[in-house]
């Protein structure tokens, strides 16, 4: 959109005047077109301004009737893009090299319409746009004047619709309705207002077949039969091994405070996300030296996506494993199964002692109080401003920190 300096765009325009207007209807009562640019303008109008729903109901009657013969779809189209732009006044910037392409229409045929709807006294010039530079002289920019449009409405929609209008021109009023009118105004009202004839909506409408009622019995009312699908549990449900009291999940996070920084892989993680994936753990009586001695083994990614994932995809693979194998027939033999030899045993005992011997398991410090935190760093800003106005001629690097370490020993007290 050009931009445009000092442009009374919501200035009052000048009061019509009244020589000029008399074009609307003719002798036989049939509309006239406007075709004079001069009876286009807004001081010159014989129309009256109105706002985006007037605008867009004076449209579709204009085009409804054949008032014009090249106005139809397109000219609509045009209008409700002026109208979705108008400001509190109902004015409207033109806005041509970028509406066309947003309309999906030529320049040329954008500008046809914008004529037809001058033309049926719809729309007229507020301010005139031109290509004077508005920026700076030796800017470099360009931008012209934007070409300002107000919305009216003809004399004669108001005839057709029965209303009372006060004054001549842009700033003629409505003031009421003639009895038609007022008739009219009922039935439109009625019209926007009446209820839908459908008795629910499209979303609760089904094509799944239903099943029949059972017919069995004297009685009259019957049901269909229940369908024999379960209900579906709660979608956010807790799986039972993670379930936890408050206090459980307190201990659980504790432990995952504990882990985390011994065992690499799991530092991406958060912590309540880690402590959720080793309840079952937990729960089962591991400490958080076992735990940290089990993760480490485990051969996973140096940085897998979502520890916590990978944790509970091993304990739902080890209770899977668990589970009581099914019985085999006579024909089929049995699988198997390698239990773990000496060696390793020895080798995860090792492990375990030697994680016990670098880290010893300790219980978590509770969280200091937020009055000792405070006055903890109250101390330390205490102690770093000291040190700062301790410094002597040598620690300062420049001379006017030496003069500031001199003028604040002299406005320190004694």
């Amino acid at each position: 959109m050009m931009q445009h300096a000092r442009a009374p765009v919501h200035a009052t325009a000048a009061p019509p005047r009244p020589t000029r207007g008399q074009h609307r209807i003719s002798p036989n009562n049939r509309f006239n077109p406007v075709c004079e640019h001069a009876d286009q303008e807004i001081g010159t109008t014989a129309s009256r301004r109105t706002r985006r729903g007037d605008f867009l109901r004076a449209t579709t009657w204009a085009i409804t009737q054949r008032l014009h013969p090249k106005a139809g779809d397109t000219t609509l189209r045009v209008a409700r893009d002026l109208a979705a732009r108008l400001n509190a006044d109902g004015h409207v910037a033109y806005c041509r090299d970028t509406m066309w392409k947003r309309l999906g229409i030529s320049r040329r045929t954008l500008e046809r319409h914008i004529a037809v709807l001058r033309e049926l006294g719809l729309l007229v010039w507020a301010l005139h746009g031109t290509r004077t530079n508005t920026r700076p002289a030796g800017s470099g920019e360009w931008a012209g004047t934007a070409t300002i449009y107000a919305a009216v409405v003809p004399r004669a929609w108001d005839d057709a619709l029965g209303h009372r209008v006060s004054g001549h021109g842009y700033h003629a009023r409505h003031i009421g309705f003639t009895e038609h009118g007022r008739q009219l105004a009922i039935a439109d009202a009625r019209r926007r207002t009446r209820p839908s004839h459908r008795r629910d909506t499209p979303s609760c409408k089904t094509n799944h077949p239903r099943p029949k009622a059972e017919m069995g019995g004297k009685k009259n009312n019957t049901s269909a039969p229940h369908s024999a699908r379960p209900r579906p549990g709660r979608r956010h449900e807790v799986p039972e091994p993670y379930q936890a009291s408050p206090q459980q999940a307190a201990h659980a996070v504790s432990v995952a405070a504990w882990v985390r920084p011994r065992v690499p892989w799991t530092q991406g993680e958060g912590l309540r996300r880690l402590a959720f994936a080793l309840r079952p753990w937990i729960a089962a009586g591991l400490s958080a030296a076992d735990l940290a001695a089990d993760l480490s083994v485990w051969h996973v990614p140096s940085r897998p996506a979502s520890p916590a994932s990978v944790i509970m995809a091993r304990w739902s693979e080890l209770a899977d494993q668990e589970q009581p194998a099914p019985t085999s027939g006579p024909g089929t033999e049995p699988a198997d199964a390698v239990p773990p030899n000496a060696a390793f045993l020895a080798a995860m005992a090792t492990v375990r002692t030697r994680l016990h011997s670098l880290c010893p398991p300790t219980e978590p410090e509770p969280d200091p109080p937020g009055f000792v935190i405070r006055d903890r760093i109250l101390a330390s800003f205490a102690e770093a401003d000291r040190a700062r106005h301790a410094r002597t001629a040598e620690q300062c690097l420049t001379f006017a920190e030496w003069e500031a370490v001199c003028d604040a020993r002299e406005r320190a007290p004694w």
